[in-house]
């Protein structure tokens, strides 16, 4: 039994007829009322004749949460719930508001199961290259979907083995995967996660009460953001984190005007995730190509 079969696929309601070819290559499951399950692929998709009604809807969050859905209702309100291995629903219907907050989403009308996975090795020889002796502040590029948060992943794991002390704010649960207080992908056993905390906030936390010597996060991006970055920063905390963008200007102004970052690493869109295109090191106070 595949653990796609046993953590994803028993939980349909009906059979799903899925080419044995394409199934170690699925990365989305979108599930959209009225419409054909789709599956995407790295490269294509592959799409059911198996289309989907409410009562597939409800029975699936019902089988995926041990029918207690209302024991997860606050990650529902934050638009996902995280399952056993590390897999991520996202959902989308009508939001139920009260005193500002979200209080309920009714009517789902959407379901994209996001496929976890985890390539352990994938930043080793990274790690080993770049940071021979010490850890440096590091900001991984890339667009989405080529592989950051993977790469990121490893390289927390692979830091966490060497005795490095790491920090990881989750805001949406995609690099630890917690499930029941128990992270599903490996981050090594130095490794300690606020899950489903804003990054901020998790950030000012971590520096207070877990004593980090390097802090990680996934998609750093607004100012307030920025702001717990340099805090971290000037308590001598190493950083690192990922942004979006597919060069060096894509940088958030503030962290690229200041060179935060000794090592800024620019992915490339390949069929296997975490691939290096470039990478830029602060030498003399400018930052050059890494031969």
């Amino acid at each position: 039994m595949t653990k796609l079969k046993e953590q994803i696929f028993d939980f349909f309601p009906c059979d799903l007829e899925i080419p044995s070819e394409i199934e170690n290559q699925i990365q989305e499951i979108r599930i959209r009322l009225g419409q054909a399950i789709t599956f995407r692929c790295s490269n294509h998709e592959f799409i059911s004749s198996l289309f989907v009604n409410e009562n597939l809807i409800i029975k699936l969050l019902e089988n995926f949460t041990s029918n207690s859905i209302y024991a997860v209702q606050s990650e529902i309100n934050s638009g996902f719930i995280t399952i056993k291995g590390g897999h991520r629903i996202g959902i989308s219907g009508t939001c139920i508001f009260e005193n500002g907050k979200i209080k309920n989403i009714r009517y789902i009308s959407s379901l994209n199961i996001r496929v976890a996975h985890e390539i352990k090795g994938c930043g080793t020889s990274l790690i080993n290259s770049l940071f021979p002796n010490y850890f440096e502040n590091t900001l991984i590029l890339s667009s989405p979907g080529f592989g950051k948060t993977t790469l990121l992943r490893d390289m927390i794991r692979e830091l966490s083995m060497k005795g490095n002390n790491v920090s990881v704010i989750d805001e949406r649960s995609e690099i630890a995967a917690m499930y029941k207080g128990v992270a599903q992908n490996d981050l090594g056993p130095r490794t300690d996660v606020m899950n489903n905390c804003r990054k901020d906030t998790g950030i000012r936390m971590m520096i207070r009460s877990m004593a980090p010597n390097i802090i990680a996060t996934d998609e750093i991006g607004d100012n307030k953001d920025i702001d717990a970055i340099y805090e971290a920063n000037f308590a001598g905390i190493k950083l690192l984190l990922t942004a979006h963008g597919d060069e060096l200007n894509d940088v958030p102004g503030k962290l690229l005007k200041n060179k935060l970052f000794k090592n800024i690493i620019i992915l490339k869109n390949e069929s296997r995730p975490g691939l290096i295109k470039k990478i830029y090191k602060l030498q003399e106070d400018k930052y050059v190509v890494n031969s």
